[in-house]
């Protein structure tokens, strides 16, 4: 279980971003947040992670207030995936793959054997043609799949994924999307940013919008609730298109649109 308890923040000279906020997020779901840019999705999931430490209220991943914790013991509950991941350039992908197992180094070891998680982790994100290679020649789609196997070998009961698959291409985001559904459904919770308010429900997970006043509001069932909910927080119109028995939305492009001035042709 991820929960906020009467969460209060904000950056050094900056807006306060949540104020009381009050929110679970449970195991075996997935539960994504979308918003946009600059309502705190990213600050949401450091204060999940331990990162950063909340001015009121706390943080608890698996009951462990991580804003106070040691950075072992939050590793051993959360496994947290930022935007951007440093990796060891000169590393096989292998050995950096498994660097997800340091938190285990020092006593009580992982439940699971190393070999296992390993194995498991270059299954779900297609590593294998990828194993013996250096990080240095990796693109970034590919070093993203690297640095999400990693969390996968840390084997915590949480995951915070931010954007992971801002860089994946349409087949790895449906792996990715794949992957958070299997592990959701051996237990754990997994807790995502996101810019995207249509994939996630065409998985069935769990969506939240974070508004401009640091509110996450659940994404409501009725197309007309959804319309008025998504372009108040986007402030942009939006159009309806039924998929796999969802209802996604896109910008509506026409709206607002300038003509071109007609072509002048001359004499």
């Amino acid at each position: 279980m991820i929960r906020f308890e009467g969460v209060g923040f904000a950056h050094p000279e900056g807006p306060r971003l949540f104020e009381g906020l009050d929110a679970r997020f449970p195991e075996g779901r997935v539960s994504a947040v979308a918003g946009p840019n600059g309502t705190g999705k990213s600050t949401l999931l450091r204060l999940a992670a331990g990162l950063l430490t909340p001015a009121e209220g706390c943080a608890r991943v698996s009951g462990l207030d991580m804003g106070r914790a040691h950075p072992l013991d939050r590793a051993k509950r959360a496994a947290y995936v930022p935007q951007k991941s440093l990796l060891p350039s000169d590393w096989p992908v292998g050995d950096a793959v498994a660097l997800g197992d340091f938190p285990h180094q020092e006593r009580p070891p992982a439940p699971r054997p190393l070999a296992v998680r390993l194995a498991e982790a270059r299954a779900a994100f297609a590593l294998e043609p990828l194993w013996d290679r250096p990080v240095a020649s990796l693109s970034g789609g590919e070093a993203q799949r690297v640095v999400l196997a990693r969390a996968l070998v840390q084997d915590a009961p949480a995951l915070l994924l931010d954007e992971p698959a801002s860089h994946l291409d349409l087949r790895r985001q449906v792996l990715l999307h794949h992957a958070l559904e299997r592990l959701a459904a051996e237990g754990r919770a997994v807790l995502l940013a996101t810019h995207d308010v249509n994939l996630p429900r065409l998985w069935g997970f769990d969506l939240f919008l974070l508004d401009r006043r640091g509110r996450l509001r659940p994404f409501p069932p009725s197309e007309p609730e959804q319309r008025r909910l998504l372009e108040e927080v986007y402030e942009t119109p939006l159009v309806p298109t039924p998929l796999g028995g969802v209802t996604c939305w896109f910008p509506d492009v026409e709206a607002g649109r300038v003509p071109a001035p007609p072509r002048q042709i001359r004499p």
